[in-house]
């Protein structure tokens, strides 16, 4: 692929979409956000995407991009080949088994590819970030939810049906209750955003109702101002991401963890205890010479991954 060939990656989020115009050698050309409805439904979701793609069009156009194809990021299980969006519905109706590719293809005459959300982050972090230069890498993306992705020997481990990489999947406790998704003890129950937003109103002994307005951001605000109760379920949520990422390095034996998604933001002492914990809690020989670094793409990790992975799939191949 030429380098200086572009394509736009859009990000599927839970409050926006994200898109970019990026080259293929990992230069960003423009950035745009666009709000999604606060109601949402299939047919918003897709029509937000399509009127998304469009104007993004139009802004590389007045640049004067001519941008040759769109990758997808979206959260949930994808069907990379044909780019179907699988499930979970995440309380959407009719947001399963979604051909989304095809129908965005159809919507805005562009080539269309999708991509697991963290999957595409891994690779962006991995081709053109921190894991650059790496053959055995790690990613976890810390936010909402948890989700991650593996490379090995330089490729993407995707697994039986594209499913690999579930890093908040993993059970670290007992759990409470019979849902795949939560109540079953595992990283995205303790050690998501969500999960450290409902512990410290608990630990305040205050509703859960208030966890709708409550920000993760907020809480390391106030870890760092001192708040006692802030600092305690900051320090106990970087203990759980160590467990986590421990299980993996003795497991995996990587050689560069890389700590992405909303809550890098924290600050220093956040990443420094997560490092702390990995390795205190992994086996030694596994953790020789591991390095667990902040992602360094931003925002930007989702929709370089996205934009690079349509490029290489117009281009034949399958990353």
């Amino acid at each position: 692929m030429y380098p200086h060939a572009a394509a736009i990656g859009a990000d599927l989020g839970r409050f926006a979409i994200r898109t970019a115009v990026v080259r293929y050698d990992g230069k960003v050309m423009l950035r745009e956000s666009f709000p999604l409805s606060v109601k949402l439904t299939r047919h918003n979701i897709i029509s937000s995407l399509q009127s998304s793609i469009w104007r993004t069009r139009e802004l590389a156009a007045m640049k004067g991009i001519n941008p040759l194809a769109v990758g997808l990021s979206v959260p949930g299980f994808i069907d990379h080949d044909r780019g179907i969006v699988l499930g979970p519905d995440h309380g959407i109706k009719g947001w399963r088994n979604v051909p989304l590719a095809t129908l965005l293809q159809s919507g805005t005459g562009f080539p269309v590819y999708a991509g697991n959300d963290a999957n595409l982050m891994t690779v962006a972090e991995h081709r053109f970030g921190r894991a650059k230069g790496y053959r055995h890498v790690i990613f976890i993306a810390l936010r909402t939810g948890i989700g991650g992705g593996i490379i090995i020997d330089g490729k993407l481990y995707r697994g039986v049906n594209n499913t690999g990489g579930e890093i908040g999947m993993m059970i670290i406790s007992t759990g409470t209750g019979e849902d795949p998704m939560k109540g079953r003890g595992t990283l995205e129950e303790f050690a998501s955003a969500g999960a450290m937003v409902k512990r410290y109103l608990l630990a305040r002994g205050e509703d859960l109702s208030g966890s709708a307005r409550l920000r993760a951001r907020t809480i390391f605000e106030k870890s760092a101002a001192g708040d006692p109760v802030a600092q305690m379920v900051v320090d106990e949520n970087a203990r759980y991401v160590g467990l986590g990422l421990a299980n993996i390095v003795s497991i995996f034996a990587p050689e560069i963890i890389i700590i992405g998604g909303g809550m890098t933001l924290a600050g220093d002492h956040y990443i420094n205890e997560i490092r702390r914990q990995t390795r205190i809690n992994s086996l030694s020989w596994c953790a020789k010479g591991l390095k667990i670094e902040k992602a360094t793409l931003g925002v930007d990790a989702a929709v370089t991954g996205a934009a690079w992975y349509a490029l290489e799939r117009l281009d034949g191949r399958h990353p």
